[in-house]
């Protein structure tokens, strides 16, 4: 992402570009899932978990019905690609090994994975957002970050009539945050979740943001959450209250100070192609 600075190379107001930037960030529910649970519409309200090949597609019997295999049958050393909601309340996640994942929940159901048809419902998103602005940078295919600034009516219209176009396009939910940058609209997204609209000021961070744990923030991982704990850091608040602390930048000396100046400044979005 770019540093908020001018034209000239001096740094921009933080406080002046928090009042007047407004940017989304849009993140389909559980986006493999999703799709198929467009497929198999059956499948609603059950555990699921997307990740095994061809052998897990389901069998459809002469009735007409579908006979579906179960995580415990899985044999093999892949990962889960995604999971339903309901998978996610065994504490089955994506990027899981599966035999792990078999062991939470061994009753859930156990789908292929379809990257054609998950391309082919990111496009229709992507498109159904891009009815309303150009201003968008795509993030990989399931999220995109939305410049919004310019963009008539309140926030809360704002965001609420991309949610229904995505809907309307595809037929699945999406969870949108519209805050003054790109780093506080990609923590509000998961704040509501699934099909949840949030919007966040800067007068909101100190009961919705600060006391979130640190690795919710956009690039900390489970090595970096170790390092910043050791420093007596555990909370987004915690990175805040010290300014000196910059916690994504990686050395060979390991993290670095730099200031923390994310939360608060103008992130620009770069129009998609």
């Amino acid at each position: 992402m770019d540093d908020p600075h001018t034209s000239s190379g001096a740094p921009s107001s933080a406080n002046d570009s928090a009042r007047t930037r407004r940017i989304a960030h849009l993140d389909m529910d559980a986006f493999f899932a999703s799709v198929e649970l467009l497929r198999y519409p059956e499948l609603r309200g059950q555990p699921v978990v997307v990740g095994g090949g061809r052998d897990a597609i389901p069998e459809t019997l002469p009735d007409g019905s579908r006979r579906f295999r179960r995580l415990r049958d899985y044999v093999g050393r892949g990962v889960v690609t995604t999971s339903t909601y309901e998978a996610r309340a065994f504490g089955v996640f994506s990027a899981m090994g599966m035999m792990k994942a078999t062991q939470l929940a061994p009753d859930a159901i156990l789908l292929p994975t379809d990257f054609d048809s998950y391309r082919h419902y990111s496009r229709l998103f992507k498109a159904a957002v891009a009815s309303f602005t150009t201003q968008i940078e795509n993030r990989g295919i399931d999220e995109i970050y939305i410049d919004v600034t310019d963009m008539p009516g309140e926030p809360a219209e704002i965001g609420q009539r991309m949610k229904d176009a995505v809907r309307d396009a595809t037929g699945l939910t999406c969870s949108i945050c519209i805050a003054p940058n790109k780093l506080l609209a990609k923590i509000g997204s998961e704040l509501d979740k699934p099909d949840g609209l949030t919007i966040l000021t800067m007068d909101d961070l100190p009961k919705r943001i600060w006391p979130l744990a640190a690795r919710k923030v956009n690039g900390i991982g489970p090595k970096a959450n170790e390092k910043i704990a050791a420093l007596g850091i555990h909370t987004v608040g915690d990175i805040a209250a010290d300014v000196g602390f910059f916690f994504c930048r990686r050395t060979s000396g390991g993290l670095t100070r730099r200031g923390w100046r994310r939360s608060r400044g103008a992130r620009t979005i770069a129009r998609s192609s």
